[in-house]
């Protein structure tokens, strides 16, 4: 393809960009391992070369942020979210036509790296093109947060808060301007609408689901443990002191830290210890920041623990 890098067949030969690189070998190391996804396109495949200067024109206008937002009723944290311009049609598929190639490039020459070139200017191009790529991602982004906004807004409840929603709806758009295929002729904003929306309904409607469950969760897990033989009125005290002690500090924790620490725990209607990869599965997470919530909620409810009188708990047996 034109513009591209030659491959290892081509003795490496590039443009002299540095004759060296600090630290040279961890970052060719963190270019192979880097994840580069992109949305192939004709273009691409006809010998496109980039647009740079049309790129930075709509680039430092979206930064720019001066597009006046009749929006009073939000926080000023919030207007200022959304003082990028909109997109023209035109400037939008300029900008997701410029990302996905930049990273095409920077695919191959990754796979350049990883076949045996270990040229510095190599591994410099592109982390460039990266670092480009990712600068058009979040302008994409910033251009379309009002669109995100006016979606939220219509399922804030009291049991589902404006935060907890924007949080959401800005993590299914990121994913959708990396999966945005341009090609295919429709605007960027319908595709995004669909997504968050879809994904906004869900998450509110599960939200509002878990936190009813929450009142009954900690109700049959003492009635769990009261219910077996043998158990004395100072028992079923001590147990319907902990079963308010666990009401009072559940409250405090958030529903994805109420939910992991029952399922981990088999608390509740759990009546299993779930793996941290199983609820990583159903939360849409990483196994690992799976386990990063279960070690907050846990430091939570030792605080909250530690806070309390429970010498009055001891007392009664």
């Amino acid at each position: 393809m034109k513009g591209l890098s030659p491959s290892r067949n081509s003795n490496c030969r590039l443009p002299a960009y540095s004759h060296a690189l600090n630290d040279f070998q961890p970052r060719r190391q963190r270019l192979i391992e880097a994840n580069i996804e992109f949305i192939p396109s004709d273009e691409m495949l006809e010998g496109y070369t980039g647009s740079a200067a049309e790129v930075d024109q709509v680039l430092e206008t979206i930064e720019g942020g001066d597009e006046c937002i009749h929006q009073h009723n939000l926080p000023t944290h919030l207007k200022q979210l959304c003082e990028a311009r909109l997109l023209s049609a035109e400037q939008e598929r300029l900008l997701f036509r410029e990302m996905n190639f930049l990273k095409y490039r920077a695919s191959e020459w990754q796979r350049a790296v990883a076949s045996g070139c270990d040229s510095p200017d190599l591994v410099l191009m592109a982390e460039r093109a990266l670092a480009r790529a990712v600068r058009i991602r979040d302008c994409l982004i910033r251009s379309n947060l009002r669109l995100v906004i006016s979606i939220i807004k219509k399922f804030v409840s009291p049991r589902v808060t404006f935060d907890e929603l924007l949080s959401e709806g800005i993590v299914v758009l990121l994913q959708a301007v990396e999966k945005f295929d341009y090609s295919r002729g429709f605007r960027f904003s319908t595709y995004a609408f669909r997504a968050v929306s879809r994904h906004v309904y869900r998450y509110s409607t599960n939200a509002i689901r878990e936190r009813q469950r929450c009142a009954t969760d900690s109700d049959g897990w003492a009635a769990e443990q009261i219910s077996d033989d043998g158990s004395t009125p100072a028992d079923e005290r001590l147990w319907d002191n902990l079963r308010q002690m666990l009401q009072q500090y559940t409250q405090h924790l958030d529903r994805r830290e109420q939910f992991v620490i029952r399922s981990r725990y088999a608390l509740g209607l759990h009546r299993r210890v779930r793996t941290f990869q199983s609820l990583a599965d159903i939360l849409g997470v990483s196994k690992e920041r799976v386990r990063q919530i279960e070690q907050r909620a846990v430091r939570k409810l030792r605080r909250m623990a530690e806070q309390s009188q429970t010498d009055k708990l001891h007392a009664i047996t």
